[in-house]
């Protein structure tokens, strides 16, 4: 492994024409645009959007046993099992929205699909919005549940994996525990991390060059919303740039960790960033690049093109090793 981290290829979507006609459909619905504009434009829209179907439900149908944690006394995080029992090893999954829109309904379905491929445990945080609430309250909300995960399972035993903002956050986690160490805590670090398509607010000119070029080819996440994110994630606040550049996080003694990003999204812009911070922390990582594909593509098994790369990740969880 170079310098300690490699970049690999992921699976791709190659000639598929479904894939094609998918990524035609998705930009004609217009995602994208709904990101450009003012703070107060795309904050209202991401309003509207949370208001229809974007807030916590507890899951009521029988195919999985689902149960409720309550964290700092008023957020909620859904256990997923397959079994009435838990299972020795768990998934930190944590979703995305670009800190402004809610979980819907399909990511519990996400969640249980991928408690079942994997016979982990899947615990799901519903986070809160940057609408009122700061990029910080979200870390130490993501946090808390790993805490309290930690009283069921052995660390080596637990994996993060989070998507587009999710990424961030559960990186952001890893900032935050050595900050806690630092300060005289002991908290183990999780036995893998997989982000897929993690941001950052841009602060290099290499960066912001990047961001700009994959912004031609981007069907999802306009550079401008990019540069918008560290206003709408301090939502008023102090909140340290380490939390905000997430790709300039303090690293050490981070799990293994692998990164999915499509070639064809802005966000990949900011990959040879986080790879740098994993070596000048002396932590392993290892990039999966897939040609042509979208943002988050990689946990759109739906997608036609996508699956192959979702079973990837799946069998990095099964196969995983506890040990750093």
């Amino acid at each position: 492994m170079r310098e300690g981290y490699k970049i690999v290829k992921a699976p791709d979507a190659g000639g598929n024409v479904l894939y094609g006609l998918t990524k035609a459909a998705v930009k004609k619905a217009g995602l994208r645009k709904s990101l450009i504009g003012t703070k107060e434009e795309v904050l209202a829209r991401a309003a509207k959007m949370n208001e229809k179907n974007r807030h916590f439900v507890m899951p009521t149908d029988k195919k999985a046993n689902y149960t409720d944690h309550i964290i700092r006394d008023k957020y909620h995080c859904v256990e997923v099992n397959i079994r009435t029992e838990r299972m020795k090893k768990a998934i930190l999954f944590v979703f995305g929205g670009g800190m402004i829109l809610g979980s819907d309904n399909g990511d519990i379905g996400l969640s249980r699909r991928i408690a079942k491929t994997t016979s982990h445990d899947v615990w799901f945080p519903y986070y809160p919005m940057c609408h009122e609430h700061d990029m910080l309250e979200n870390v130490e909300m993501i946090f808390e549940c790993y805490r309290k995960m930690l009283a069921f399972y052995k660390p080596e035993n637990i994996v993060f994996l989070g998507f587009s903002s999710g990424g961030a956050l559960i990186l952001d986690v890893l900032t935050y525990i050595n900050e806690l160490n630092d300060g005289g805590e002991n908290i183990p670090m999780p036995g893998l991390l997989i982000p897929v398509s993690p941001g950052s607010v841009p602060v290099t000119e290499k960066e912001k060059e990047r961001l700009h070029k994959l912004d031609r080819v981007d069907i999802m996440i306009p550079a401008s919303y990019m540069e918008l994110a560290s206003d709408i994630m301090k939502c008023g606040h102090d909140v340290p740039e380490k939390y905000l550049a997430t790709a300039h996080g303090d690293f050490r003694n981070a799990p293994m960790t692998h990164f999915y990003y499509g070639s064809a999204e802005t966000l990949y812009a900011f990959a040879p960033s986080y790879a740098e911070s994993f070596r000048k922390a002396g932590a392993k990582c290892v990039i999966h690049v897939g040609k042509g594909m979208h943002h988050c593509y990689a946990l759109q098994y739906f997608i036609p093109g996508c699956k192959k790369a979702f079973n990837e990740i799946m069998g990095l969880i099964i196969t995983h090793e506890s040990g750093h």
